[in-house]
C-alpha cells in the first residue's frame, strides 16, 4: 500500500510537470513521448514521433521534448510519463509479476496506456495477455462515440489508421478514466516519412481521409492524456468548429 502511494505521487508530480504551462510566457504545456521497451520488437516505427513531434507543435500550444522518452516495466521514470506507447509486431516474453505490479500502479495512478497493436495478431495477443495480467477483472469496452478522445482538439469523423481493422476503439476504465486504450488499425503507421518527405507506408484500403482522419485521432489521443474529459462539455464544441473551419 505504500509503494502504491508512493507510485501515485511520482506520476501526480510527472503529469503536473509536464502538463503545466512552461515558464512565464504562457505558450503552452510540455509534452514527452513516451514509449515502452521490452524483449521483442518494440519499435516498428522509430521515427512516427518525430512527426508526430512537428506536427503537435505547428499545430497546437503544447511544447514537446527533443527525444523520446524509452521505458521499460522497471523504470522509474515510468511514474513521470503521463502516456506511454505499447506496441509492436510479433510476440514476446511474458512481463514478470513485479513488471505487471508496476504496470497495473502506473495506470491505476493516473497514466495512460495506448495499444497499438499495428494490425499483429501475435503482438495483440501477448499484450491483451499483458493487459489482463494486469487487470483480471477488467474487460476491454468500446469507446462510444461522444467520448472526449473523439473532440479533444479535432473531432474526428471515424476512427483510423494506415489500415482499416476495427470501425472503434477500445478501452479499460478507471474511474472515468480510459486508462487503456487499444487500436488494431496501426495507427502509428500514417506517420513515417522517407527524407523527400513522402508517406513511408500506404493505407490500406485507401478510405477517402483515412490517414488524415488517423492524425487527427492520434493528436486527440495525446491531448487527452494531458488535458483529460474536460472536452466532454458540450459548450466547447462551436469553439472547435470554428477551428476547423479556419
Amino acid at each position: 500500500m505504500k509503494s502504491r502511494g508512493i507510485a501515485g505521487i511520482l506520476l501526480v508530480l510527472g503529469l503536473f510537470f509536464l502538463s503545466t504551462p512552461a515558464g512565464a510566457d504562457g505558450q503552452g504545456s510540455w509534452f514527452v513521448y513516451a514509449q515502452l521497451e521490452y524483449p521483442g520488437n518494440w519499435d516498428p516505427y522509430p521515427d512516427a514521433f518525430r512527426h508526430i513531434y512537428r506536427y503537435l507543435t505547428n499545430t497546437t500550444s503544447i511544447r514537446t521534448m527533443e527525444e523520446r522518452r524509452v521505458l521499460s516495466l522497471d523504470d522509474k521514470e515510468l511514474f513521470y510519463s503521463p502516456f506511454v506507447i505499447f506496441t509492436g509486431r510479433g510476440g514476446y516474453p511474458e512481463f514478470t509479476e513485479e513488471q505487471i505490479v508496476n504496470l497495473r500502479r502506473y495506470i491505476e495512478g493516473g497514466g495512460i496506456i495506448l495499444i497499438d497493436t499495428c494490425g499483429d495478431a501475435e503482438f495483440a495477443f501477448c499484450a491483451d495477455r499483458t493487459i489482463k495480467r494486469a487487470f483480471p477483472r477488467d474487460e476491454y469496452r468500446k469507446i462510444p462515440s461522444d467520448h472526449a478522445i473523439f473532440r479533444s482538439f479535432y473531432l474526428v469523423d471515424y476512427v483510423s489508421g494506415r489500415v482499416l481493422n476495427s470501425p472503434y476503439l477500445e478501452a479499460i476504465t478507471v474511474g472515468s478514466r480510459a486508462a487503456v486504450i487499444k487500436s488494431t488499425n496501426d495507427i502509428l503507421g500514417v506517420w513515417p516519412r522517407d527524407q523527400l518527405g513522402n508517406w513511408e507506408y500506404e493505407i490500406m484500403p485507401g478510405k477517402f481521409g483515412q490517414r488524415k482522419e488517423a492524425i487527427k485521432l492520434t493528436l486527440n489521443m495525446l491531448i487527452y492524456s494531458v488535458c483529460g474529459t474536460y472536452k466532454n462539455d458540450p459548450v466547447h464544441e462551436p469553439y472547435i468548429n470554428q477551428k476547423l473551419r479556419r
